[in-house]
């Protein structure tokens, strides 16, 4: 019954006086500033001229090398400290000092910008009606604004492409309507696009003529790729396929690798970062995706995060989880060797050693069975192998874990409590590589898994498990089928799969056998089995452990195809380069970790002669269709991504339901979407598992911690990750200024006990040596390491990268090299170098 008004004289003149003492706070000339919505208000008002003198205000902070923050354009609106605090980020890196005229906005203890916590997420510059917040170079004028998908991590946030009067991309700001990210973005999100348009771009193709890559047409460069793989077909050829390109380039690329060059020797990058995950996934469940959605994180009542630093690695959704903690209660376990920033809002903190994550697992499910918190119901009714696995955990009582992995037994019996058991909805698993990138990586996925069965934590909302996914679209390359044991939708190769596809693609043979994995192909080129292979997207000679070796293995392949934005390490040795475009210059989907399926939009017109990845190769597949008279032209022959992706989906159950009609109409759509009137599907595992009626145990005991372990050549461990302001090996983040700058240099993070016995000082460039190779970077002092550790992020940067020195060891089931476990040594370097 109540009634308000917005628009009466009393309201006018209210909101007009509000208005002049805002106005007041400017300087007279308002510092040079766009007012932007301050001043829309004021002209509506009529205001032309503040009423009272402009105060003087403090300095500009001008630390960030990103973005000023200028006092003199302040209202105190207060917007940009809500988006820092409790409104989006939880970060709370800057806040209201000082009190009436003195107030103003700034950091703890009023030191610069660049000093504070802020992660330069520029969600406080997104906010600001007043342009006291500003980038450092003015903008030009915008002409267009498109909405596409960010493409960096998994998270799949939506980005606003701003886009000038010179077909450039000058700013991105974040979508408000995206179902994922909700209006928030991370520092590479909305600063990392410089990439796009750098000078470094290939814009034609490359040939490899008396030892040097030479500009050629691409008529010369298909052709002669044309005759050079039709000799390859079969065994003797790979293909690796990128996670940073959409659906639609995986898709034409695993099935021109099947289809015309005969081979399932496909690959992608989840082999070296998700592939025990997937695989465990797939024997218990039946299907290797995230169970539940950024949603249910806000909604648990208990929040796991192991083996994942979610602030450096997935920032929004860090921050989703950030508000399941702060606004409605969540409890949060973190299970890392490492201190991370997400372990200040942690209710428990567990340190396990390095490789005991299984032991910590079974000590967790033991707890949850011995003090009756099971879900008996759950094992009895949806679940099999419960007696057998029982019987493996029953030996790893609290004293034995915690002798095993170095953690307390209460921590660990208190946090099986509350993850069994949480004080409202459920319980969610989320991890990251810390888990995986391990030679027992598909036991401790197993053991997550194990752990989510026994304590029901399964199937509704609020509950589940997430392997949180590195690339843009890593899970959509596995989904369009770049993995060489399955067709598109995980349809695993058999005899009726087979047929399937075969009928499919115009009845034409298909290979029966499952392919190489990419750490695989690396020996087979060794060996001389493999002879030819194409890479997109992907940059294997920095991202494939033992470097040194890897290197050689490529070397020794007879012809090599690179099709990439940059000539980047691996395509500095290719036989040919191809031009290919950015997420910016193309059509397409990606699909997020939550299994939302989002729209990729043309922003801007390629660079150059560059073409997108499906366009390439479905010139390629019509060529050498015609040259060995296959007769398979038409099955490479489409008008508009759309096409493709509606091929794929008549193809793949989960995905039949999803359309580019639909996406533009709802947005994201999360898979499982069977039908056109099927909303698609919030969380997995409700009624039933794709592997049948039931969920499996799988029983593992811990084993070794790790292939490589300290000795007394090399005593320290060596573990690797990312860095928020870099993204893996760096071949894009390095080539945008903003990024650089806030990272320039490899830190080699370590405790200072560590400092202090091998005479390193904080701050000191000094070198760290493997059995395999050596960096170099500058040593940081840190209490997020303990003695004996140290960390090095794995992106390449002044020629230094932490894959020269991690070693080749592998998961049996998974083959993922064991990235988060070497042993090395710390090397002085003398001044004179």
């Amino acid at each position: 019954g109540m009634k308000v008004w917005t628009d009466t004289p009393e309201v006018q003149a209210m909101r007009r006086g509000v208005l002049e003492l805002t106005l007041a706070m400017f300087p007279k000339n308002g510092g040079g500033k766009d007012f932007r919505e301050l001043s829309i208000a004021a002209d509506q008002h009529g205001i032309t001229e503040p009423r009272w003198e402009g105060r003087e205000r403090p300095e500009t902070d001008t630390s960030s090398p990103v973005f000023n923050i200028a006092m003199d354009s302040c209202i105190l609106c207060q917007r940009c400290v809500q988006a820092c605090q409790d409104g989006h980020q939880f970060i709370g890196a800057i806040d209201v000092l000082g009190t009436g005229t003195e107030g103003k906005i700034g950091t703890f203890m009023d030191l610069p910008l660049v000093e504070s916590i802020c992660t330069t997420c520029g969600q406080c510059l997104s906010v600001c009606p007043t342009g006291a917040i500003e980038v450092k170079a003015p903008l030009p004028k915008v002409a267009k604004t498109v909405a596409t998908t960010c493409p960096y991590c998994g998270v799949g946030c939506g980005v606003l492409a701003q886009v000038d009067e010179n077909d450039r991309i000058i700013s991105m700001l974040d979508d408000p309507d995206n179902q994922s990210s909700l209006g928030m973005l991370c520092v590479k999100g909305r600063f990392g696009f410089g990439f796009v348009n750098h000078e470094d771009r290939l814009t034609t193709p490359l040939i490899r003529k008396n030892g040097e890559l030479t500009p050629a047409s691409w008529d010369e460069a298909l052709e002669l790729i044309t005759e050079k793989l039709a000799q390859y077909r079969g065994d003797a050829f790979g293909t690796l396929c990128s996670a940073k390109a959409t659906n639609e380039d995986g898709y034409i690329q695993q099935k021109f690798s099947r289809l015309i060059m005969q081979s399932n020797h496909i690959d992608h990058c989840t082999r070296l970062c998700h592939a025990p995950s997937v695989e465990a996934m797939l024997t218990a469940l039946g299907s290797g995706a995230t169970s539940n959605s950024y949603q249910d994180y806000e909604e648990a009542g208990c929040l796991v995060i192991i083996g994942s630093d979610a602030n450096s690695n997935h920032p929004v959704a860090a921050s989703r989880m950030r508000r399941a903690i702060v606004e409605k209660g969540a409890k949060l376990i973190v299970i890392n060797p490492r201190r991370i920033e997400m372990c200040d809002f942690a209710e428990i903190w567990m340190r396990p050693r390095p490789g005991t994550d299984v032991a910590l697992l079974n000590g967790m499910a033991k707890v949850i069975l011995d003090e009756e918190l099971a879900d008996f119901d759950f094992i009895e009714n949806r679940t099999e192998g419960f007696d057998e696995w029982r019987e493996t955990v029953d030996k790893y009582n609290l004293e034995y874990v915690e002798q095993i992995t170095g953690v307390p037994a209460d921590d660990i019996a208190q946090a099986a409590r509350i993850y069994a058991k949480p004080a409202f909805s459920g319980s969610c698993l989320i991890w990251g590589m810390g888990i995986t990138q391990h030679t027992n990586g598909t036991a401790n996925a197993h053991g997550l898994l194990n752990l989510s069965f026994v304590a029901g934590q399964l199937g509704k909302p609020g509950g589940g498990i997430s392997p949180l996914r590195g690339q843009n679209n890593v899970q959509g390359c596995g989904d369009a089928g770049c993995v060489p044991n399955s067709f598109p939708g995980y349809q695993v190769l058999s005899d009726d799969s087979v047929a399937k596809f075969q009928e499919a693609w115009g009845n034409h043979p298909l290979p029966p056998e499952p392919g190489l994995v990419i750490t695989d192909m690396v020996e087979a080129m060794n060996s001389g089995r493999m002879k030819a292979l194409y890479v997109t997207g992907e940059n294997p000679l920095l991202s494939e452990p033992d470097l040194h070796h890897a290197e050689k293995a490529f070397k020794n392949l007879e012809f090599l195809v690179v099709q990439d934005i940059f000539l980047h390490e691996t395509a500095e040795i290719a036989d040919v380069v191809l031009p290919a475009t950015t997420f910016a210059e193309k059509d397409g989907t990606f699909t997020n970790s939550e299994r939302r399926v989002q729209r990729v939009r043309k922003a801007v017109e390629p660079v150059g002669e560059s073409r997108p990845d499906w366009e390439i190769i479905c010139d390629l597949g019509r060529r050498i269709s015609r040259k060995l008279a296959l007769g398979a032209e038409q099955e490479f022959q489409y008008n508009h991504p759309s096409e493709i992706w509606d091929e794929m989906a008549r193809l793949t159950p989960s995905m039949a339901g999803i359309s580019y009609d639909r996406l533009e109409r709802e947005g994201g759509i999360q898979w499982p979407c069977p039908t056109p009137d099927h909303p698609g599907t919030r969380f997995l595992y409700e009624h039933d598992f794709p592997r049948g009626p039931r969920a499996k145990f799988v029983p593992f005991d811990q084993g070794p911690q790790a292939e490589e372990m300290p000795s007394k050549r090399f005593p320290l461990f060596m573990s690797t990750g990312r860095t928020l302001y870099h993204w893996h090996g760096g071949t894009i983040t390095r080539r945008s200024d903003h990024l650089l700058a806030k990272a320039p240099e490899l830190d080699i993070s370590m405790n200072a006990e560590d400092g202090d016995r091998y005479g390193v000082e904080d701050g000191e460039w000094i070198r760290l040596r493997s059995r395999r190779g050596d960096l170099e970077g500058r040593a940081v002092y840190t209490e997020k390491m303990r003695a004996g550790e140290v960390f090095v992020p794995f992106v390449k940067l002044k020629e230094h990268a932490a894959n020269f020195l991690t070693n080749a060891a592998l998961d049996p089931t998974s083959r993922i090299p064991e990235y988060k476990v070497c042993a090395v040594r710390i090397e002085k370097i003398e001044a004179d170098n």
